[in-house]
């Protein structure tokens, strides 16, 4: 999330360029799409929890985003001069926090310290604590701890340890990729999605295996040392750093002298006594996953769906969400190229394709068009309902996890 806008891609605030396939971006630690005023840990909210009889009093968080956002706000108490202000620490949707902001005659302040601001537009480097947080008067673009699942390592090892939890509760043996994570923590029984709200029967919850590629980490050496073993040229295989986006930093395994490649570099890497002294050990912070090669294609070409869910307060449970938009290769895929454009659907990626400049407008698809493709393509053949994206996929979009 630490770049600007993409070019030639719809105006959504805050969207991060993350890698095709991962759905992982940098760690952003502090940052987040939230207003929020702590409760639980880890949980974004813009109001904390309250009795139901407090719920009037305080006012709908709908009613915070009016007063401040579309009523253009006013001066803060706190502040000694004409306000209102807002601070952006970072670069990610900055032009267009900003231009709407000014569009509102709000003025931006560069001093992180500052406590008068009306909206924080918090990243890495700017975040926030909640000392000086007023409720009611203040936005802050901050979700904590998110690295546990915007990093693709923070991602492998929270779906590790719910797996080996949903193991253990259910006593059916995890799969692999559940074993490999041990150092998770478990989950109680009350945490696990076992049942549909409104039945008493339980339903089947997905394997980890039936929806995340099989995964090592290069930073683990039990890990890294399975995956050089396990490796033969009949596979692809797909490099990530943990903490990246806009296809930065990818690249494929397809042959031995590859692997053999990276095995001699990460070794290197270990046997230097710098290495050790690092805190996060950031050379070997990368994941190895086993390539889809027979993806879901649309027009012959890669391509992946791009929504938003907007928490705006946990308690009561109110969220935002938007459709988004299709993002597409401009290459018809092939399953041994080593074209990673062809690959990756990142408007990074297919920037450096010579015929992006005409054809940039087919690499992005409206959900209308997406919607009207699938019923023309799809629908009859397949049996889908008309509009299936917005119906069907969007309601299995739009539910919590467990529903």
């Amino acid at each position: 999330m630490g770049s600007g806008q993409e070019e030639g891609l719809p105006s959504q605030p805050g969207q991060p360029d993350h890698d095709a396939g991962g759905h992982c971006g940098p760690d952003l630690e502090g940052a987040g799409r939230a207003s929020a005023t702590p409760t639980t840990p880890g949980l974004p909210t813009s109001c904390p929890p309250a009795d139901p009889d407090d719920a009037e009093a305080a006012g709908p968080p709908a009613a915070l985003l009016e007063g401040l956002l579309l009523g253009g706000g006013k001066p803060s108490s706190h502040s000694t001069q004409p306000g209102p202000f807002f601070y952006i620490g970072g670069s990610n949707g900055a032009s267009i926090i900003s231009s709407y902001c000014k569009s509102k005659g709000w003025k931006r302040i560069q001093d992180s310290g500052r406590e008068d601001y009306m909206l924080k537009w918090c990243e890495v480097k700017s975040r926030d604590s909640y000392s000086s947080f007023r409720e009611g008067e203040q936005l802050l673009y901050q979700l904590p701890n998110n690295k546990l699942l915007t990093t693709k390592i923070g991602l492998l090892s929270t779906l590790r340890g719910q797996a080996q939890a949903m193991s253990k509760a259910s006593k059916v043996p995890g799969g692999p990729q559940a074993r490999l994570g041990k150092d998770a923590a478990a989950a109680t029984l009350e945490d696990l999605p076992w049942t549909s709200p409104g039945h008493l029967r339980p339903h089947r919850v997905l394997r980890m295996e039936e929806f995340f590629p099989e995964t090592y980490r290069l930073d683990v050496k039990d890990e890294r040392e399975a995956f050089f073993t396990l490796f033969d040229d009949t596979q692809t295989w797909i490099c990530k750093p943990t903490a990246s986006n806009q296809g930065k930093g990818i690249f494929l395994l397809q042959s031995q002298e590859e692997v053999a490649a990276l095995q001699a570099k990460t070794q290197s890497i270990e046997d230097d006594p710098v290495y050790h002294k690092l805190r996060l050990r950031g050379p070997q912070a990368r994941v190895v996953q086993r390539y889809i090669q027979n993806p879901l294609l649309l027009d012959g070409r890669k391509f992946d769906v791009r929504s938003y869910l907007l928490i705006a307060c946990a308690v009561p449970y109110m969220v935002f969400f938007g459709h988004g938009y299709a993002r597409l290769t401009l290459s018809l895929y092939d399953p041994r190229s080593s074209d990673l454009s062809s690959h990756l659907t990142n408007q990074f990626m297919q920037k450096k394709n010579p015929l992006y400049v005409l054809l940039k407008e087919d690499t992005v698809w409206s959900m209308e068009r997406l919607n009207h493709h699938i019923n023309d393509t799809f629908r009859k053949a397949r049996g889908l309902p008309r509009d299936w994206v917005f119906t069907t996929l969007t309601v299995r979009q739009r539910l919590p996890p467990g529903c």
